[in-house]
């Protein structure tokens, strides 16, 4: 939508539901609470505390970021690290990792943390990004991918894209990735769930010197505008790597990586799911009077990275 009122892929998360009883049940100091929907007692983010640990079972409330759930890609329901980046002792080696994995990243780093849908837009960001760090004298900075998903459904709202899809990107291109479960009818609004995400990223980097997010738009002003309205602090910058650049050097990025691109949703005109966006479909697109790259949200994308090595995916 190019409405100022509605923002693609933040919109329709608030419904006033258990956020609120959860509030009252904390500032009471209470263990539990009765869900308004199930009536299911529900334990606080008090009682976890005053436990002092995860129990590993994916609990809504968890303030530990889910850190002993084994199957977090099915069970977190709070923002949680899907994939730290590699390790020595796993099936993809961190010796040769651009990014250096979560637990390796120095005190005193620029981290920057780039919104990723796991569509074609965020993967040029991550490419303009490698080209910035490349030109960058050191120390250099360091990448955390942010993706939020349907805590339900687990797809990610309006990219249709599976979050397992995302997972599989980031450990293709070894980028940690956190991930931020959006509880529909919570009563929570999208900003204080992405506040949870860098919560859950300071406790991992608390000595880092400076945080940017980054997000892949490409022109709409009332978008930007509303990032910089609910999203910016001091405790973070916010960045636009692709902003205004021309859809030509876009094209000739994407097509210099290699990687293929799969339309995953289509809201407007004849274009079909599953069709490869390439150069003669930008040029259909405006033929048809869409945005030639979606920006309108007339489609989205899912970048299927994994089609090529890490390397000539990342521009190395």
């Amino acid at each position: 939508s190019s409405s100022s009122d509605n923002i693609p892929d933040v919109e329709d998360l608030i419904d006033e539901s258990y956020s609120k009883f959860h509030e009252e049940a904390c500032r009471a100091e209470m263990d539990f609470y009765k869900d308004p929907k199930t009536g299911y007692n529900v334990y606080t983010e008090h009682a976890h505390k005053k436990r002092g640990k995860c129990c590993g079972s994916g609990c809504r409330h968890c303030p530990y970021n889910h850190v002993n759930v084994k199957d977090k890609l099915i069970r977190i329901q709070q923002p949680a690290f899907l994939y730290e980046g590699p390790t020595d002792d796993g099936d993809d080696s961190g010796e040769d990792a651009f990014f250096a994995p979560l637990d390796s990243i120095p005190s005193r780093s620029h981290v920057k943390v780039l919104f990723f849908s796991g569509g074609k837009d965020s993967f040029l960001a991550i490419r303009r990004l490698v080209k910035e760090r490349q030109r960058q004298a050191s120390p250099p900075f360091h990448l955390i991918l942010l993706t939020t998903f349907d805590a339900k459904s687990r797809i990610i709202a309006h990219q249709e894209v599976p979050i397992d899809t995302v997972l599989r990107q980031a450990q293709h291109l070894q980028i940690p990735l956190l991930a931020i479960p959006l509880h529909r009818g919570s009563g929570e609004t999208y900003p204080s769930r992405i506040e949870k995400g860098m919560d859950a990223i300071r406790k991992r980097l608390s000595d880092a010197q400076r945080v940017s997010l980054v997000f892949g738009d490409l022109h709409l002003d009332h978008i930007r505008e509303w990032r910089e309205k609910e999203l910016s602090s001091e405790r973070h910058a916010l960045e636009y790597p692709l902003w205004e650049v021309p859809y030509e050097d876009l094209m000739e990025d994407l097509e210099a990586s290699g990687i293929g691109v799969t339309l995953s949703a289509v809201t407007k005109g004849t274009l079909r799911v599953g069709t490869t966006f390439d150069r003669s479909l930008w040029k259909e697109a405006v033929r048809l009077g869409m945005d030639g790259f979606g920006e309108e949200g007339e489609f989205h994308s899912v970048a299927e990275v994994w089609a090529v090595s890490r390397e000539r995916a990342l521009g190395l």
